[in-house]
């Protein structure tokens, strides 16, 4: 049966660059003979938009982008409350981690799946801000403190110059000499912390960055937990003598993270700080973080990581 599928595509990804690899994608769907409608956004967040009233209409729904944009298509279909709807990834952006998550490396690997893959069921992280009262979700990750700075300093300017491999670690350390360490009351299930805190994570992925940091060693996007990190202030040089282990997953080791499973992370804040979900500012603190098992349906590519 012809699959009835809808293109949400984000012309600014990739700082722009996204646009040029239109007409490449528009040939991979005729080759294949794949019919598709399409829309293009024109404005941060309009995905959500898209997505929330394209729900249940068509079988798949893909978002031609980053993970900015694949967070927001998802973020739509979960949030109009109609099931039916596949999502598909095109990665075209600067981050392309959910791309890679779910099997999908390149345009081509992309259409392939849209004609021949599979779906597969993930959990999803249900983000509640209070300021504004929202909601939204993410798929790898979302995490309040250090990462909202990083985030600021990664600018487009900046991906267009240094691409996906280095702009995240040049905001990195950008973010070093601006960030102020709030003070944070975090509850996580049983556990509770409280103090100034460096970062609070909640990962769903274990990769994160355009593919560069393992902020979530082990995670599994199907087993109904998020893994947590919970890292107490830090000190400027010893973040930086740290980064390395951030790339490699082995931060946990250090005696002020805290690395644990958990089903939910609420979050208050002094002062109140921005939330970062999939690379993306939405809302700020008291924020909550809730695992939604097994909530979305995904068209897999080959080698996918999530059963």
């Amino acid at each position: 049966m012809t699959r009835r599928i809808l293109l949400i595509a984000n012309p600014s990804a990739a700082a722009g660059r996204a646009a040029s690899q239109w007409k490449e994608l528009l040939g991979d769907l005729e080759q294949r003979r794949l019919e598709a409608d399409y829309v293009l956004t024109d404005h941060p967040r309009h995905a959500v938009d898209l997505a929330r009233d394209a729900a249940g209409k068509y079988d798949v729904i893909a978002a031609v982008g980053g993970d900015g944009t694949v967070n927001e298509v998802a973020s739509g279909m979960l949030l109009s409350g109609q099931g039916g709807s596949m999502l598909g990834v095109i990665p075209v952006g600067t981050g392309n981690d959910v791309a890679q998550l779910v099997g999908i490396r390149t345009v081509d690997d992309a259409v392939r799946a849209l004609a021949e893959g599979t779906s597969q069921a993930m959990d999803v992280i249900e983000v509640v801000c209070e300021e504004p009262s929202a909601t939204r979700y993410a798929l790898l990750y979302a995490a309040v403190g250090f990462a909202g700075e990083l985030l600021k300093h990664t600018t487009p300017e900046v991906k267009k110059i240094l691409g996906s491999r280095y702009c995240y670690t040049f905001g990195f350390f950008r973010a070093l000499f601006s960030y102020q360490t709030p003070m944070m009351q975090v509850k996580c299930d049983d556990r509770e912390f409280n103090g100034r805190m460096f970062l609070v994570s909640a990962g769903n992925a274990e990769i994160v960055g355009a593919g560069t940091m393992r902020l979530s060693p082990g995670a599994i996007a199907d087993d109904g937990k998020l893994n947590v990190n919970v890292v107490e202030e830090l000190g400027r040089f010893e973040v930086a003598r740290w980064f390395p282990r951030l790339l490699m997953g082995t931060h946990t080791t250090h005696p002020k993270v805290h690395y644990f499973p958990a089903t939910s992370v609420s979050i208050e804040s002094e002062p109140r700080m921005e939330v970062q979900v999939d690379g993306e500012l939405f809302g700020k603190t008291p924020v909550t973080f809730t695992v939604r098992p097994r909530a979305l349906r995904v068209i897999a590519g080959w080698g996918l990581s999530v059963e």
